[in-house]
């Protein structure tokens, strides 16, 4: 009885290190009594081991496993994308949702890329083991089996700097879905958007303004919903207005670049995706009062100045 006491003692205390901010310093101690029970401590003990607790690193995770599979016409051709570069972006949106939204990730997010030579293997490709048709897409997540399918753009569609920012735009998503597989899809598209600028250096993070999308969504705000209606609008509605308006999706990442360029409009996107983690199932129009500065009439104030300007300023978000 003593003896499982010790272990479950042990148990206990190895836990609590780990879950301490101050693991990678801490060390624990083991040692035997002369009655032969085993005693773990924080504090040294003559005679006493060191023992050395395996942990994630500083932030709980590692990065992230990921594997570019060539199909169709390129399963024999050379490697056509930089994988280390895939490998560092990538991990670059895992490392955001961690340090800026404060994702808590207690397993790695698996992360399978297949990628195809043109717009038509692609949507054969993704009809074929999805049903679902790809059709006016430059990429997409398939959440039932947690893999991402994309091309190789051509130049009309911005070319293979358009391929990676699609490859970290459906990262975004992947992310996201194993984390709260429930969101509302302007949150869900609007944070993707903004990873497709995403950089890292040591500095920090840089969100860069998304010119492309800024210019269309200007030329055709007229056919946009009102702000609060927008965020109320069920996802399936949302998804049905956005094909037959096709502004939606522009929509979405001006607003959460907004968003993300003050700290109270950052306070709420953390807010949301943590409410959605948890599982709550409000729409997000509701949690407005509770977790944006002044409600949701001031939302829609903000939103309705900044498109004043044209949505020009700031022209990069800065993260620590």
């Amino acid at each position: 009885m003593c003896r499982r006491n010790a272990v479950a003692a042990a148990i206990k205390l190895v836990i609590f290190w780990l879950l301490s901010a101050s693991v990678a310093q801490a060390a624990v101690y083991r040692w035997v009594d002369e009655r032969g029970q085993v005693h773990f401590s924080d504090k040294p003990h003559k005679q006493a081991e060191v023992l050395e607790l395996k942990t994630q690193g500083n932030n709980g995770w590692q990065p992230l496993d990921i594997r570019v599979i060539q199909e169709g016409s390129l399963a024999s051709a050379a490697q056509q994308l930089d994988l280390a570069r895939i490998q560092r972006e990538v991990n670059e949106v895992y490392r955001f949702y961690d340090q800026v939204i404060y994702f808590d990730f207690y397993r790695q997010v698996p992360v399978k890329i297949h990628l195809l030579a043109d717009q038509r293997e692609y949507m054969a490709f993704v009809k074929r083991i999805s049903g679902y048709s790809a059709a006016n897409s430059l990429g997409v997540y398939l959440s039932k089996t947690h893999e991402i399918a994309v091309f190789i753009h051509d130049d009309a569609l911005g070319g293979i700097e358009s391929t990676y920012r699609t490859i970290r735009h459906e990262a975004s998503h992947a992310i996201l879905h194993s984390l709260a597989q429930i969101l509302p899809d302007w949150l869900n598209e609007g944070m993707a958007e903004q990873m497709e600028t995403l950089s890292y250096s040591p500095e920090g993070f840089l969100i860069s303004s998304h010119d492309s999308n800024r210019r269309s969504f200007l030329a055709r705000k007229n056919k946009a919903m009102d702000v609060l209606k927008f965020i109320e609008v069920r996802s399936d509605d949302w998804r049905n207005s956005n094909h037959r308006r096709g502004v939606n999706q522009q929509m979405a990442g001006q607003l959460v670049y907004m968003l993300l360029s003050t700290t109270y409009g950052r306070s709420l996107i953390t807010r949301l995706l943590q409410d959605y983690k948890r599982g709550v199932n409000m729409r997000a129009f509701y949690l407005l009062d509770e977790h944006y500065i002044g409600g949701s009439q001031a939302l829609k104030t903000h939103w309705e100045n900044w498109l004043k300007t044209e949505m020009r300023q700031p022209a990069i978000i800065r993260l620590q």
